[in-house]
C-alpha cells in the first residue's frame, strides 16, 4: 500500500470515528460562551445551558487566582456577568423560573474582590559572602606567556647578476617557515559582559519583593440592567418563558405540559434521577423540537 493510500484510509477512518463520537449533530466548536450562542441558535436550550454554566464556572475560577493587574481581572467579570446571564435567559426557555433568578441576580454584581499581585521596594539585609554580579564589557590588558610562533616567509623572484652573460636574471627563491620565541607581554583583549562571583561583607540592597493584596474591580456589563429588568417580571414558572403567538397549538401544548412537568420535578425536590426527572427532561425536549 502506498503511502496516499495510507494517508486516505487514515482521514477516512478519523471522519468515521468522529462520526459515532458525535453521531449526525454538527461539531460545535468555540469557546464555552460561543459554543452556548450556537447551540442557542439551533434551539438545542439543554447543550446551550450546559456551555454557558462552564463558562461561569470557568470565569469564576479565575477570579479566584492572583492577577497581575486589574484589568484583566474586569474581562473575565464581564465574561462571566455574560455567562449569567444567558444561562438565566436559557433556564427561562426550560421553564425553571427560580434557576433563572438565581442566575439574573448574579449577572447584576457589578463589583468584585480580587487578588491583585505587585512588587515593593523593599531594605533587605544581605549577610557576607559570593554574589552573582554583572561586570560590563571592557578592554582590558592581559599578560600572554612568552610561546613559540610559526613564521611563514612565501616564496618570491627575486633578480640576480649572471657573471657569465653580465645580465640580471628572474631567480625564484622557495618560501620557508621557522619557529620563532616571542616574549611574554601585555595585550588589549575586548573582555564580554559576564557575571562572576564577588565577595561581599554584609550590606544592605533594596529588592522587588513580591506581594498581593485585596483589591476591588468594578465592572459597567450591558447585561446588569437587562437582568435586573428581568427580575422584576420573573415570578412564576409559566411567566418565565412566555409562549410566542406565532407558535403553533402542538408547541403551545408541549410548553404547558413541560410546565407542569417542572412544577412536578420541584415539588419532588429536584432529583437527578427517577421517573420524575426522566418526565421533566422529555418535556423539556419534546418543546424544544416543536418551539424551533
Amino acid at each position: 500500500m502506498s503511502k496516499k493510500m495510507v494517508r486516505q484510509f487514515l482521514a477516512g477512518f478519523l471522519l468515521i470515528a468522529i462520526f459515532f463520537v458525535v453521531g449526525c449533530d454538527e461539531i460545535i466548536i468555540g469557546s464555552n460562551l460561543e459554543k452556548g450562542d450556537k447551540y442557542t441558535a439551533k434551539g438545542n436550550y439543554q447543550k446551550a445551558l450546559e456551555c454557558y454554566m462552564k463558562a461561569a464556572e470557568e470565569y469564576q475560577a479565575r477570579l479566584g487566582k492572583v492577577y497581575s493587574n486589574k484589568a484583566q481581572a474586569q474581562a473575565d467579570a464581564l465574561k462571566m456577568v455574560e455567562a449569567y446571564y444567558k444561562s438565566g435567559l436559557t433556564y427561562e426557555k426550560l421553564a425553571n423560573d427560580s434557576a433563572a433568578r438565581a442566575m439574573f441576580e448574579k449577572a447584576m454584581k457589578n463589583t468584585y474582590a480580587v487578588k491583585e499581585s505587585y512588587y515593593e521596594k523593599q531594605q533587605v539585609t544581605m549577610p557576607a559572602g559570593y554574589y552573582d554580579r554583572w561586570v560590563p564589557g571592557t578592554y582590558k590588558d592581559v599578560y600572554v606567556d612568552g610561546y613559540y610562533k610559526t613564521v611563514v616567509t612565501d616564496g618570491y623572484y627575486k633578480e640576480v647578476y649572471d657573471d657569465a652573460t653580465g645580465q640580471y636574471k628572474q631567480v625564484w627563491v622557495d618560501g620557508t617557515s621557522k619557529q620563532v620565541w616571542v616574549d611574554g607581554h601585555y595585550e588589549s583583549k575586548y573582555i564580554v559582559g559576564h557575571y562572576e562571583k564577588v565577595w561581599e561583607p554584609e550590606h544592605i540592597e533594596f529588592k522587588d519583593v513580591y506581594k498581593e493584596r485585596n483589591v476591588t474591580v468594578t465592572i459597567d456589563s450591558p447585561y446588569a440592567p437587562q437582568a435586573k429588568a428581568k427580575l422584576g417580571t420573573t415570578s412564576t414558572a409559566a411567566a418565565s418563558a412566555p409562549v410566542e403567538a406565532s407558535q403553533s397549538p402542538e408547541a403551545k401544548a408541549a410548553y404547558d405540559k413541560m410546565v407542569k412537568a417542572y412544577e412536578a420535578y420541584m415539588k419532588a425536590g429536584s432529583p437527578a434521577s427517577g421517573s420524575v426527572f426522566e418526565a421533566y427532561k422529555s418535556a423539556q425536549e419534546e418543546y424544544q423540537k416543536l418551539s424551533k
